[in-house]
Parts: C-alpha cells; sequence; structure tokens
C-alpha cells in the first residue's frame, strides 16, 4: 500500500497544479517504481467514493418522486461503483498507453499517468463536502447539484491541465483525451450499472 505520506504530498501536488506553479512535480514520486505504486491511491479513494455514493443516494431519494423501491439499495450502489471505479481505474491509463505514443507523447505518459492517479484523491476530497453538508442537513439539494456543476467544470479543466502540462499534449489533444476519460468512465458505470441492476444506477 502507498505510504500515507505520498497520498499527503499528492493532494499538496494536485493544489500546486491548480495554482499553476511550474515546480509542481516536486510533490510527486515520478521514478519507475511509483508508477505501479501510484495505482494503489485507488485503496484511499474507494472507502471515500463508498462515502460519496451513499450520500448521493439519499440526495437522489430526497428529490425523486419515484417510488423507493425503484432506487437501487445502498449496498447494490456500493457494488456497483467499486466494480466500475476498478475497471475505470485500468482502462484509461490502458488507452492512453496506445494512444499516447501515437502523439508523440510516449516519454512523459508515465508521469502523467502518477500524477493523474495521485491527483484523483484529491478531486475526490474535492467533491465530496457538499454531499457531506447536504447529509448533515446544512445543504439543500439545489445548492448541492449547483456546486457539484462548478466542481465539475474545475474538475475537466484540471484534467485538461494535466493533458497539457504533465503530459505535454496541445490544447485540443488534450481537450480529446478529457473527453476520452468521462465517455470511458460513463460507458464502464452505464455498462456494470446495466448488469448489476438491470438499468443505468442514478
Amino acid at each position: 500500500m502507498p505510504r500515507w505520506a505520498e497520498a499527503q504530498s499528492a493532494v499538496e501536488g494536485a493544489i500546486a497544479i491548480v495554482r499553476r506553479d511550474p515546480n509542481a512535480d516536486r510533490f510527486f514520486d515520478l521514478s519507475a517504481d511509483s508508477f505501479w505504486r501510484s495505482f494503489g491511491a485507488f485503496l484511499y479513494i474507494a472507502p471515500l467514493q463508498m462515502i460519496l455514493v451513499l450520500a448521493e443516494r439519499r440526495l437522489a431519494l430526497s428529490m425523486s418522486e419515484a417510488p423507493v423501491a425503484e432506487i437501487p439499495s445502498a449496498t447494490v450502489m456500493m457494488v456497483t461503483e467499486l466494480i466500475a471505479s476498478v475497471i475505470a481505474w485500468g482502462a484509461y491509463p490502458l488507452a492512453m498507453f496506445a494512444l499516447a505514443p501515437q502523439f508523440g507523447l510516449a516519454k512523459r505518459f508515465a508521469g502523467y499517468v502518477i500524477v493523474y492517479n495521485w491527483t484523483s484523491l484529491a478531486i475526490v476530497l474535492a467533491v465530496l463536502p457538499p454531499y457531506l453538508l447536504f447529509a448533515l442537513g446544512v445543504f439543500p439539494p439545489g445548492i448541492v447539484l449547483a456546486i457539484n456543476f462548478m466542481i465539475l467544470l474545475a474538475v475537466l479543466w484540471f484534467r485538461w491541465t494535466l493533458a497539457t502540462d504533465v503530459l505535454g499534449a496541445p490544447g485540443l489533444t488534450a481537450a480529446g483525451f478529457v473527453v476520452l476519460d468521462i465517455l470511458l468512465g460513463l460507458f464502464i458505470s452505464l455498462g456494470v450499472a446495466a448488469l448489476i441492476v438491470g438499468q443505468p444506477a442514478g
């Protein structure tokens, strides 16, 4: 399992990237050994995702006019999310492994994956607070959705920044990689949900 200090450093690195710090890479171990270890970041991310799933289900229940029975159980939603996340965790790096050489980006591929994997932890940490505040009764559903939309836009920009600054892709190519990332995640989530509950999980 990756060291906790490495996870903390990655969060600091994500903040440095947001600030467009030219030396943000100092927060990441970009050695060859760190490439495979970076996939272990999922061990920190997965529990947070399960909390997020429970909060999202509670939000859906508060807003849905459909019978409660039509919304998958918490267990089903967590299993669906976990399986989809495991698949997606490897799918995008594999896709980029095939694509990076085609765009002359092979030399920076490993460093990009390391930073991408570790900063995924920072993204989950950024997404979670509004849902927790809703669960505590602080935020109404509408506020949570509005904040979540703004966070989504920030995440898209952040992923684009990683592709341009870390991978070295031109702006338009980087945008294409971000779209690929989104479509892969969506396809996997819908596919897993269809297999487990017979319909896309909301």
